[in-house]
């Protein structure tokens, strides 16, 4: 959860994409030359990823590293210059997100996220995969999947960012934060692979660098691990592997001194924030506590909590009920009932009679209300508490027969609201990317025990440097670990 940028709901921050229906008309497909009936033109293509673009950099935040930034943009604009639609208006971006994930939007708008490039081990392997995003707006895979869905007002099919364990009830509050990604079929990412390798070569990089990042995928989505969303919206990556090494074979015989570009790679992405940054909130036990916006607050026992760059969600164990916390930013001294009032109009809830109090230092405010949803009528606890220019607003919400058993449990939870006193949890930081030389002829289990790493994570940080724990390392050779934040 991010300290709010405007007078505005956070949590309505994203809008759904409406796409005008234009005139019906055969397309040339830019890299295959073939026509095919698109019901979408440049133009509108363009606009949505305008629009798509605002939403994704609203809710999830940019990462903030000017000369990385600077790098992925750099190696992206050379690369969509030399494919077939140069014209559009390409940006390429680094989203601060641990998810290991790469998207593009309609019209140009791509985007990795820190979490992908923490497990990438060259510019060659960034090279692959940007490419194959350039290659779903290049193929206009986006508008060929909307112009064969019959979806009203042709909108975007929309991916939620959250985990529906702790939205029982989805968002209550205006429009669901989104990001504008399609599943594209089997065909169209072949196509996307086809084209990430010929984009590589064009730009004289080692296409296997792709090829061997996706084997870091396949073991990240082993068995026992979280699939990363990467997985979750594109076909197996241990099939991809196989493809990218044929497409390499077919299309690199005879190039000789291909680059991989790992030395520039290994300097850009040192210090790269590794995993969730708890500076933004993390969870001690039951209390989540905020270091960068100094409060904390306590959530039942066994409560399933998810915090994001905009919300922090919460769910009871059964389902029966969720919490959503967000901030807003306020003329200073704005009283907590006047901002409640301005809070249910603007998201159309129904309120009662509520009263003022104390919670921690701060003043607050407390209404019961009602919400009509998709989902049918909910009801509900608010809390708003008041800190200098923030208004914290905390809403419970349940289904009208269990309202009278969670309400006392939606106000414990407002109540529990307090500053952040902890040094050690004030302090905390986040784990960062650290590259390291193996100063002799050694395992990289051996490697990494002397780097100082937890003997408990070797096996993550062996998928980090997509090697086994007993690969054996030559004298200097470079590996990563990761730097630890304060306890």
């Amino acid at each position: 959860m991010r300290r709010a940028t405007s007078t505005a709901t956070v949590a309505s921050v994203a809008s759904v994409v409406s796409v005008a229906l234009v005139v019906l008309a055969c397309v040339k497909d830019p890299v295959t030359g073939k026509r095919e009936l698109i019901l979408i033109g440049e133009s509108e293509e363009i606009a949505m990823g305008q629009q798509g673009s605002a939403d994704v950099e609203a809710s999830m935040g940019l990462y903030q590293d000017a000369e990385l930034s600077a790098y992925v943009e750099e190696l992206g604009q050379s690369m969509a210059q030399a494919s077939e639609r140069p014209h559009l208006p390409w940006q390429f971006r680094v989203v601060d997100s641990d998810v290991v994930n790469a998207f593009a939007l309609p019209g140009g708008y791509v985007y990795l996220t820190r979490g992908i490039l923490a497990y990438m081990n060259s510019e060659a392997a960034m090279a692959g995969v940007l490419g194959h995003e350039i290659g779903h707006v290049t193929a206009r895979h986006h508008v060929e999947q909307m112009s064969k869905q019959q979806l009203a007002g042709l909108g975007l099919n929309m991916g939620t960012v959250f985990f529906p364990e702790v939205r029982p009830f989805g968002d209550i509050l205006g429009s669901g934060v989104g990001l504008l990604f399609l599943k594209f079929g089997r065909d169209a990412e072949r196509e996307s692979d086809r084209l990430g390798v010929r984009y590589s070569l064009g730009q004289s990089y080692d296409p296997t660098e792709m090829a061997r990042f996706f084997a870091v995928l396949a073991r990240l989505a082993g068995p026992e691990r979280q699939v990363p969303s990467w997985a979750s919206t594109h076909p197996d990556p241990q099939d991809r592997e196989a493809t990218i090494l044929a497409l390499v074979s077919e299309h690199s015989a005879g190039r000789e001194n291909l680059r991989t570009g790992a030395e520039r790679y290994r300097r850009l992405t040192e210090d790269l924030i590794f995993g969730a940054n708890p500076r933004e909130g993390f969870m001690r036990g039951s209390r989540f506590l905020h270091p960068e916006l100094e409060f904390q607050l306590e959530y039942p026992e066994g409560w399933n909590v998810q915090n994001t760059q905009r919300v922090v969600y919460a769910a009871a164990p059964d389902g029966g009920a969720s919490m959503q916390l967000t901030v807003s930013r306020v003329a200073p001294g704005t009283a907590p009932e006047m901002h409640a009032r301005d809070f249910f109009r603007q998201n159309k809830l129904e309120y009662g009679t509520g009263e003022r109090l104390r919670v921690g230092p701060f003043s607050a405010y407390r209404a019961p209300f009602r919400a009509l949803t998709r989902t049918g009528e909910l009801y509900g606890e608010a809390g708003f508490v008041a800190d200098g220019d923030h208004v914290y607003e905390i809403l419970g919400l349940t289904r009208r027969n269990a309202i009278r058993f969670y309400a006392p449990v939606f106000q414990d939870v407002i109540e529990s609201f307090d500053r952040l006193r902890d040094r050690s949890a004030l302090e905390i930081e986040p784990q960062r990317i650290h590259w390291v030389q193996a100063s002799r002829n050694v395992t990289l289990r051996e490697a990494l025990l002397e780097a100082g790493a937890d003997s408990n994570g070797l096996e993550d940080l062996a998928v980090l440097n997509n090697l086994g724990l007993d690969a054996g390392l030559n004298q200097g050779q470079w590996i990563k670990v990761l730097e630890r934040g304060s306890p």
